[in-house]
C-alpha cells in the first residue's frame, strides 16, 4: 500500500466511522434525502440536453425547450447556491446570450476538451460586468457536466474540493475563474479516489465525492 492508498483508504474509514451501514445507513438517507431533487436534475440533463435535441434545436433557432431545461436544472441541483441560481437565471434572462450559451453547451457536453470547455466558460462569462449575473462560477460550470454524466464527469465546489485536495495532498491547479487544467485535475482525483475506495468503487462520481466531501 502506497502513500494515496492510505489517504483514500482514510477517507473510507472516516466515512464509514460516521456512517458505519455505509449508503444504507440511517443517517445517510437522510441526509440523501435532502439531495433527492439532484437526481431530478441529473435525469432532465440525461433526456433533454442529448446532442440529437441540441443540434436541432441549434439548427431551428427554437431555443426555447433548451434553455427552459437548463434553468430546471440549475434550480433543482443542490450543488449550486443561491446566489448561484440567481446569477443563472438573471444570465438567462439576456436572451441575446441564449444562442452562443446553448452551442457552447453542445459543444462541451458532447465534443469535451480544452478548447470547448474554455468557450464554454467564455460565453458563461458574457454578463459578467453585472455582479449579478455571472454566471461563469464553478458550481454552474461543472453542474451541466457532472448532471450529464456522472461516470466522468464531476462537480466543482470551490471550498470543500479545496479542503479535499489538500488532504489528500494533490495539487488541482485551482483558480477562481474554472479553467480545464484544474477540472482535469479534480477529474482525476475523484476517479482515482473510486480505483481504490473500497466504499466508492462500484457508484459513480456524484456519490464518491459525496463520500470525500464527508470527510473534511
Amino acid at each position: 500500500m502506497n502513500v494515496m492508498d492510505d489517504r483514500y483508504a482514510a477517507i473510507d474509514a472516516d466515512f464509514l466511522a460516521r456512517f458505519p451501514g455505509g449508503f444504507q445507513d440511517p443517517d445517510w438517507q437522510t441526509l440523501a434525502r435532502r439531495h433527492k431533487s439532484y437526481a431530478k436534475a441529473e435525469a432532465l440533463c440525461q433526456s433533454e440536453l442529448t446532442r440529437a435535441k441540441l443540434d436541432t434545436a441549434l439548427a431551428s433557432g427554437k431555443l426555447a425547450d433548451a434553455t427552459h431545461a437548463c434553468r430546471q436544472i440549475i434550480s433543482l441541483a443542490t450543488t449550486v447556491s443561491t446566489f448561484e441560481k440567481i446569477a443563472f437565471r438573471n444570465y438567462m434572462d439576456n436572451r441575446d446570450l441564449n444562442l452562443p450559451f446553448v452551442q457552447a453547451l453542445r459543444d462541451v457536453l458532447h465534443d469535451f476538451g480544452p478548447d470547448s470547455f474554455a468557450a464554454y466558460v467564455d460565453t458563461l462569462a458574457m454578463a459578467r460586468m453585472d455582479p449579478k449575473a455571472n454566471a461563469a462560477k464553478w458550481p454552474i460550470v461543472s453542474c451541466f457536466l457532472a448532471c450529464f454524466d456522472p461516470q466522468l464527469h464531476v462537480c466543482i465546489k470551490p471550498t470543500t474540493v479545496k479542503k479535499v485536495a489538500a488532504r489528500l495532498g494533490v495539487d488541482i491547479h485551482y483558480q477562481s475563474k474554472p479553467n480545464y487544467e484544474c477540472y482535469e485535475a479534480v477529474q482525476r482525483m475523484v476517479l482515482d479516489f473510486r480505483s481504490r475506495s473500497m466504499v466508492a468503487a462500484d457508484v459513480g462520481n456524484t456519490l464518491a465525492q459525496a463520500v470525500m466531501y464527508c470527510a473534511v
